[in-house]
């Protein structure tokens, strides 16, 4: 592959994953156009659900954002051909976001709560929406792991790898607390502050999707033609040139 072709490649997999990250914070929209939820208490999953008046433009916004970052994340694995174990989660996690635009909530679930306690509830969370939720849900905090193992391994710089942990940690934090007040709904029919917890969640994920992911792919690739454009300088001049990391700690 010629260099033009490479430089295109590497912008087109973070201009993916970039536009795939902020794309997964379209619940924003809520806020320009009239839907008929409460964002303080819903879920966002609802701006989707049947009977919604935008719920086509949500689900539309969904697949494309599920779309960049599946492709983003298969094209960045072919490209870096590391760190296998951050990729993987991130198709994973591009792929549940395209089903669950495709599988929508059936109705708006907070405008028709089941009686707590009856086994409705079970038929509620266990639909494949919930399923592939969790499944999302948990293929996120893989990827926070990994990521943030990868950008240590790699020796990233220390402050731009504690302002991304920063953000992936109260990300995390954030779906606890989301999780505790689901359960609170489906005990005691209360959704006080659910949708604003969600809601700030699900913003500092789709910043550190944003952010997180597409620095590794660039320092991967750039430490890798640094380590090439070494080795064949080295090579004229009939010696070894030390890998990248080595040069920075030497300097």
């Amino acid at each position: 592959m010629s260099a033009l072709r490479r430089r295109f490649a590497r912008r087109l997999s973070m201009a993916l994953l970039v536009t795939g990250g902020l794309v997964y914070a379209s619940w924003v929209l809520q806020f320009v156009l009239p839907v008929h939820i409460d964002p303080v208490t819903s879920f966002i999953s609802e701006l989707s659900a049947v009977g919604q008046p935008f719920r086509r433009v949500f689900r539309t916004l969904d697949l494309i954002g599920g779309a960049l970052l599946l492709v983003g994340g298969a094209t960045a694995w072919w490209q870096s051909r590391r760190w296998p174990g951050v990729w993987a989660p991130l198709v994973v996690l591009g792929t549940c976001i395209l089903l669950e635009a495709l599988l929508p909530l059936e109705a708006s679930f907070t405008d028709d709560l089941p009686d707590p306690g009856t086994s409705s509830w079970w038929a509620r969370i266990t639909e494949p929406h919930g399923v592939i939720s969790f499944i999302e849900t948990n293929a996120f905090l893989v990827l926070l792991v990994t990521c943030s193992l990868a950008l240590r391994r790699i020796d990233a710089p220390l402050r731009r790898r504690r302002a991304l942990a920063t953000v992936g940690v109260l990300a995390a934090l954030s779906g606890l607390v989301d999780a505790a007040l689901t359960a609170a709904l489906l005990v005691n029919g209360d959704a006080f502050a659910l949708g604003l917890v969600q809601r700030l969640g699900v913003t500092l994920t789709a910043t550190w999707l944003a952010l997180a992911p597409t620095w590794l792919l660039w320092v991967t690739l750039h430490r890798r033609r640094h380590d090439a454009a070494a080795s064949a300088a080295s090579a004229d001049s009939g010696r070894e040139a030390p890998p990248y990391d080595q040069q920075r700690k030497v300097s």
